[in-house]
């Protein structure tokens, strides 16, 4: 006997989702567009586990910052969820040695971070990778913001901007600005907090001084150094040559900064040879990209109309990434979409197409003998590449009709004892409100 006390609240985890129908099935045009545009870039599919060894994912190293589900299964083997889709790459490849090389690979699914949830920040959220592997052209990164391009134009939206930079140009910081290169990490991470934090945390957070002697999150920076920093990121040039020019000036004391500066100026002369609009993309010094990984160009993907919405396709290079695994060097590029952030976006924009059943045709049931009949039929519609559904319950037409109608099926078929004793079918267009009597043949190519 059902009591209240044997009820299970139906109620979602924390910081986890349901998709509806209605909301997957856009969601799904939104994955298949992508798709298509990375398989036309010669992208090939690559799936990977949920669960890595933990190990794999560096959650055993003690400067590990990510916040990850990890727990001990099977005989207390340490596993952790994956965070994102690149470290499970950089295994596959450090696995995979005879994989041909460039390895372009795309990737979509769901990567978890035990994080508190917040407003539009979920514990489990989908990405979509492309990544090449092996070649440390700058073709490849050139590519990587071409596909960023073409992602977004193919969805229709061309209101956006593609930020770049170099982390090679942000990594002379130390020596130009006056101080130790040690905390590079820590003043890059304050950097990247830049677009949703602002200035003025920035400069805190790099003014920030140890708590105690054992303290070394904090970066400490002087306020001329801070300074320094500040206005060397807000450098700002539609001109992008002369941007180049003046990086150029900036880092002639640094061989690193010169050669961020030279592989920027390459990746230029690319995409704009290629033929993305000028004002569609922009080389932004505080671009600075939070993960340790990244080793060169870095990529964020914004929408002019919709700026509070971040980054909705990052990336970079991350040619150490494999080295952990085979102790070589192996170069790659890469960039995903933050898939739930993207299609937030566009629900807003409101630039998702209306998703109509993928039901082209429902067939009415009654209660008589004519069940088989219309099996058969069902079975014929589907061999021709028609989506059919048959309706379970024999009930009134008009609660088939409005069962169609709240899915958005186009077509009910009626196959009754009149219908079956002449081999026709009678079939009514639901948006047009017409009925016609045909032959099965003549109904697939009124259908198709």
């Amino acid at each position: 006997m059902d009591t209240a006390k044997e009820r299970i609240k139906p109620e979602l985890l924390g910081g986890f989702r349901d998709f509806l129908p209605e909301e997957m099935a856009a969601r799904q045009w939104m994955l298949d567009t992508i798709q298509q545009v990375y398989e036309r870039f010669g992208f090939v599919p690559l799936a990977t586990p949920a669960l890595e060894r933990s190990p794999v994912l560096g959650t055993d190293d003690p400067d590990f910052a990510m916040q990850v589900y990890r727990f001990k299964a099977r005989g207390e083997q340490d596993i952790s969820m994956r965070f994102d889709l690149t470290v499970p790459l950089a295994r596959v490849v450090a696995a995979n040695p005879a994989l041909p090389k460039p390895f372009k690979r795309y990737q979509v699914g769901p990567v978890w971070r035990a994080e508190k949830p917040q407003a539009g920040r979920y514990c489990e959220f989908f990405q979509f990778d492309a990544d090449i592997v092996g070649t440390s052209s700058m073709l490849a990164d050139a590519e990587i913001i071409i596909l960023i391009w073409s992602v977004m134009k193919a969805m229709g939206v061309e209101d956006i901007l593609i930020r770049v930079n170099n982390r090679k140009v942000l990594n002379a910081l130390p020596e130009l600005a006056g101080f130790p290169f040690e905390k590079i990490k820590l003043v890059l991470r304050a950097l990247d907090s830049l677009d949703k934090a602002g200035e003025q945390t920035v400069r805190e957070r790099l003014a920030r001084q140890p708590e105690n002697e054992y303290d070394e999150s904090a970066p400490a920076l002087d306020q001329k150094t801070i300074d320094w920093i500040m206005d060397f990121i807000n450098l700002r040039e539609t001109d992008k040559e002369k941007l180049l020019q003046i990086l150029s000036e900036r880092m002639a004391n640094s061989a690193v900064g010169i050669e961020g500066v030279k592989e920027l100026a390459e990746i230029k002369q690319y995409v704009d040879a290629y033929g993305v609009p000028t004002d569609r993309w922009t080389i932004d010094l505080s671009v600075a990209r939070g993960l340790d990984y990244y080793t060169g160009p870095v990529f964020e993907t914004v929408f002019l109309s919709k700026p509070e919405f971040g980054s909705v396709m990052s990336g970079g290079r991350f040619d150490d990434l494999v080295m952990r695994f085979t102790g070589q060097r192996m170069p790659a590029v890469g960039a995903s979409v933050g898939v739930d952030r993207l299609f937030i976006a566009l629900q807003e924009l409101k630039r998702l197409p209306t998703i109509v059943a993928s039901t082209k045709v429902l067939i009415a049931n009654f209660d008589d003998d004519l069940v088989a009949k219309r099996l058969e039929l069902a079975a014929y519609l589907r061999s021709k590449g028609i989506n059919t559904e048959l309706y379970f319950n024999p009930n009134r037409l008009q609660e088939q009709i409005t069962y169609a109608l709240k899915r958005g099926i186009p077509y009910l078929i009626i196959l009754g004892e009149r219908e079956a004793a002449a081999n026709m079918v009678a079939i009514k267009d639901l948006a047009k409100r017409t009925q016609a009597t045909v032959t099965p043949n003549q109904l697939v190519q009124t259908i198709l």
